[in-house]
């Protein structure tokens, strides 16, 4: 479903740098070839062949096989780092996660996960035919129309989407908020899929974006919010701003959620509070009913509607 974000390319901003690097060695490469006689004159199959006999071209092959290896050496411990911040932001937020689930049961990351699966599958399902009135409930409403309208223009200009999902490969939380008196909660997690993915003419069959084949690992950033007493998905951003989301300190205060059900304890008459046992708690904070505390500063999330209409 890349095609949702506008992009089905698998670099991630971590990555564009060895594109720089590559571009730079073929272009060395090239112009070391070119200025060797023997190469030109060589049949097009024997190019590289006939070059590397020469001695222009066996200088040109140790200066790229030696920037090869002072690439390889100057960036690993840059690719070891950058895997090391992502996984360790993946490995603090489900901390977090499992902190905040000691006293609210829909921060469980193990149900949430298995929940965020079947989105992925649900959705997978019905991207290609244009219709998501089947998941519709397993979204926000104003990303289920986006989408929609969206599938529709494609329809109306005569592109057709082709997309199925081959496999699952992982499902990561990179980034968690707790909710307060602007926000509801929300968290990022990082989805790679094997999938098929492309668009295509509907009429002449030609392929507009994309490939035929099979994207392996393709990732992408799921959003989901807390609202209406479950998590439904509110946005598909590209995997480029995984290490982004990872790196970035969680937002676990719960004393919003603390203060809504210290009242409803008090208007109710009871003590439990929900925990991560038992059935999906049947009381979130985004229905309650309470006086709104002192503004906090803004955050780049999900906003409450201001007439509180999901309330």
């Amino acid at each position: 479903m890349a095609n949702s974000i506008g992009s089905t390319s698998k670099v991630t901003f971590q990555r564009r740098g060895w594109v720089n690097v590559i571009l730079m060695i073929v272009l060395v490469a090239v112009c070391i070839f070119v200025v060797c006689p023997e190469a030109d004159a060589a049949p097009g199959g024997q190019f590289v062949k006939q070059a590397l006999k020469s001695k222009y071209g066996r200088i040109g092959g140790i200066i790229v096989g030696g920037l090869m290896l002072i690439a390889f050496v100057l960036f690993l411990p840059l690719i070891l780092y950058v895997q090391y911040k992502e996984w360790a932001g993946i490995r603090k937020t489900k901390s977090d996660l499992a902190r905040l689930a000691m006293k609210y049961n829909w921060f469980e990351w193990t149900a949430l996960r298995a929940q965020i699966k079947q989105t992925v599958t649900d959705v997978a399902k019905v991207w290609a035919s244009g219709d998501l009135s089947s998941v519709c409930s397993s979204m926000t409403a104003d990303y289920f129309n986006s989408q929609q309208e969206l599938l529709q223009r494609w329809v109306d200009e005569g592109k057709q989407i082709v997309y199925r999902l081959e496999k699952i490969q992982r499902i990561e939380p990179l980034a968690v908020s707790v909710e307060d008196e602007e926000t509801h909660s929300w968290i990022r997690v990082l989805v790679s899929v094997d999938c098929v993915d492309y668009m295509r003419d509907q009429h002449t069959r030609e392929v507009i974006k994309g490939e035929i084949g099979t994207t392996s690992g393709f990732e992408s950033v799921w959003v989901f919010v807390h609202q209406k007493k479950e998590w439904l998905l509110s946005g598909i951003e590209q995997g480029s701003t995984s290490l982004s989301w990872a790196s970035e300190k969680n937002r676990i205060d719960t004393s919003y959620l603390d203060s809504i059900w210290s009242k409803r304890q008090k208007t109710s008459g009871t003590s439990k509070v929900p925990t991560r046992t038992g059935a999906k708690s049947q009381t979130a904070s985004s229905d309650l009913e309470t006086d709104q505390p002192t503004a906090k500063p803004k955050q780049r999330l999900v906003r409450k509607p201001s007439s509180d209409e999901d309330q």
